[in-house]
């Protein structure tokens, strides 16, 4: 689970396209395009594992409770947390094209606008920070970070329902359901590294 979705960041800023240039009177403008050579059936078929990966954990926590004489409360979880049900119907929506029963999110999700993306984030940690900076020269890219602050290529995509409306973001969705079934595998008494 945390591999498939360190499998979309990469802190590799040697893959970011070199910027293109204007000239437009006297200002030059510099812009940088992250998703530029971006594959689109790679970002798919990433986004597609990681999915997999996340909403698979409920069949996997069932079996290890069955063998392990535990409470299983996998459905709980996903009734109770968007974040996880969205993930949950992303997967029915991906394995049977149709889904037989009602989604748990309440809504037939879909990904919408597929990306790569420049992430920059000082973390959670007190004191964490985190820079990028590019020579609009010569296209060098310089980034750097301290206490838990990250820079890194990001896929995003937005989860929309049937209609279009966006109901989050694709990788923050998969955090927040990541963290969630960390909580109930720890609950159920599953020994985690």
């Amino acid at each position: 689970m945390h591999a498939a979705l360190d499998a979309l960041r990469s802190a590799d800023l040697s893959k970011v396209p070199s910027p293109s240039y204007e000239i437009d009177g006297t200002h030059i403008y510099c812009r940088v395009d992250f998703n530029k050579d971006s594959d689109p059936i790679a970002l798919a078929n990433a986004a597609q594992l990681l999915t997999a990966n996340i909403a698979s954990i409920k069949d996997h926590l069932r079996a290890w409770c069955k063998k392990n004489g535990k409470h299983f409360a996998g459905d709980e979880c996903i009734n109770s947390n968007k974040s996880v049900a969205l993930i949950h119907d992303l997967w029915n929506v991906d394995k049977h094209a149709e889904l037989s029963h009602p989604p748990r999110s309440g809504i037939t999700p879909r990904l919408r606008s597929l990306a790569t993306s420049l992430q920059i984030s000082a973390g959670t940690q007190a004191g964490g920070a985190a820079f990028f900076s590019m020579d609009p020269r010569t296209g060098k890219m310089t980034s750097g970070t301290t206490g838990g602050g990250s820079v890194s290529l990001i896929l995003t995509a937005e989860i929309v329902d049937e209609a279009g409306h966006v109901h989050g973001d694709f990788f923050q969705t998969c955090e927040a359901a990541i963290d969630a079934w960390h909580l109930e595998l720890k609950k159920a008494g599953v020994n985690l590294p």
